[in-house]
């Protein structure tokens, strides 16, 4: 399981690495550029805002689940 994380973030940062490198190698301007590597990562931003966000209600899902799964084994 710590494996499968691991990759997952490894994958991950790599396509980012490659984005960035794809992105500073295109004939464009610096100006053009900028604004669309700004763009691209406010969008990755929100992108990995929002699922954390669901992993976090997941979570917190989980944990209700768990309480009250113990609490009904205590009565």
């Amino acid at each position: 399981m710590k494996h499968t994380g691991i990759c997952m973030i490894s994958l991950l940062g790599g396509m980012i690495v490659g984005s960035a490198l794809a992105m500073l190698l295109t004939p464009q301007s610096g100006p053009e550029l900028r604004t669309k590597i700004k763009e691209w990562a406010e969008e990755e931003v929100e992108k990995a805002k929002t699922k954390a966000e669901k992993l976090q209600q997941q979570i917190k899902s989980q944990i209700e689940e768990a309480r009250c799964h113990c609490e009904s084994k205590e009565a």
